[in-house]
């Protein structure tokens, strides 16, 4: 398939014609087993679909009068998804947000939503408990309400994240994400060097299983809540690798110890910094910050209004020419 003319038949941006390279594969994809809307209810309560969201995607449910290409995109999203069970690490997926079609925006929520049956009991076959099951399939309602959050219309902007959870390389357990993953450097994450790592401990090493964390946006950081998640991944991570991960490590903005100079030193981002031995000085950060803290994809200080101290601070390192980081850390798990 040319990419550019797909591109074009989903109305989306020239620059998004690239992005559709781990799709386009599937010229002729079967269709997705996707119900009819009146039978969509216990799937969209389990991926925390409610209010606007909800009722967009039931009034847009995928029918006969959908555009071909709209549901080739469905379709080939979905059989991404069945291919990639079990694929670690992180597969490109198509970037949607140019899509004036809800439609297209959509694709691969109605994919996921055709492929959650399969992972819950893939999850039950392995012994994850029906709690984590639900936590990690939330996050699927949380980011597609982050898109109206963002960008003021239904759409999931990052299905590339979403994708994670339906490979089995996401567990939401309790306060924290786990993701298995092994040790050594890659993207934003980093790790110890080489003449460094000859001293480390054997579970330290490069190549050894470990978790990456994530932090999913449910409140905040409470550091009882953190910890009973940490006591609780461990065993979750047994049971989704059949092996044991001692290490986690964090790749985030939260860890920047520039933080310690605008917060309280017993607020809970200091608490949740402090569990962690960090690394090198790591990668940029400011687009970090401004996605999560205000909501935008481009960092525009003058766009923004503070309100809260970390909001505050946040504009104050950067107008004084200093720039965030993501740092990484790691921790051993209890």
């Amino acid at each position: 398939m040319d990419r550019s003319l797909t591109a074009s038949a989903l109305g989306l941006d020239p620059a998004a014609a690239s992005s559709l390279s781990t799709v386009v594969g599937f010229a002729e994809p079967p269709p997705a087993p996707l119900g009819p809307a009146s039978e969509a209810g216990p799937v969209l309560d389990l991926l925390g679909l409610d209010g606007a969201d909800r009722a967009d995607l039931l009034a847009l449910w995928p029918d006969e009068g959908w555009p071909r290409a709209a549901r080739w995109l469905l379709d080939a999203c979905y059989a991404r998804v069945v291919a990639d069970v079990g694929r670690p690490g992180w597969v490109d997926w198509p970037d949607l947000v140019s899509a004036a079609d809800a439609r297209v925006r959509c694709a691969p929520v109605y994919a996921f939503v055709a492929a959650t049956p399969a992972l819950v009991e893939r999850h039950a076959r392995l012994g994850v408990g029906r709690d984590v099951t639900e936590a990690t399939l939330a996050d699927v309602g949380r980011h597609v309400a982050k898109n109206r959050d963002m960008f003021g219309h239904v759409g999931l902007e990052l299905p590339v994240w979403i994708a994670l959870h339906y490979r089995g390389s996401l567990f939401e357990a309790g306060r924290l994400q786990y993701e298995p993953s092994r040790l050594g450097p890659g993207g934003a994450v980093t790790w110890y060097g080489a003449d460094a790592g000859q001293g480390l401990p054997e579970e330290l090493r490069e190549g050894r299983p470990s978790a990456r964390l994530h932090i999913p946006e449910t409140g905040p950081l409470d550091p009882v809540a953190v910890e009973e998640s940490l006591k609780r991944g461990r065993a979750v991570l047994a049971a989704a690798t059949g092996g044991d991960v001692p290490v986690a490590t964090c790749t985030s903005w939260l860890l920047d110890p520039q933080l310690k100079r605008y917060l309280d030193p017993g607020s809970n981002i200091i608490a949740f910094q402090d569990r962690f031995t960090l690394l090198d000085e790591g990668a940029p950060g400011d687009e970090d910050v401004f996605r999560f803290v205000f909501r935008r994809t481009r960092v525009v200080p003058d766009e923004v209004r503070a309100t809260t101290r970390l909001e505050r601070g946040v504009l104050d390192l950067l107008g004084r020419g200093g720039h965030w980081r993501a740092r990484t850390g790691w921790l051993r798990l209890p």
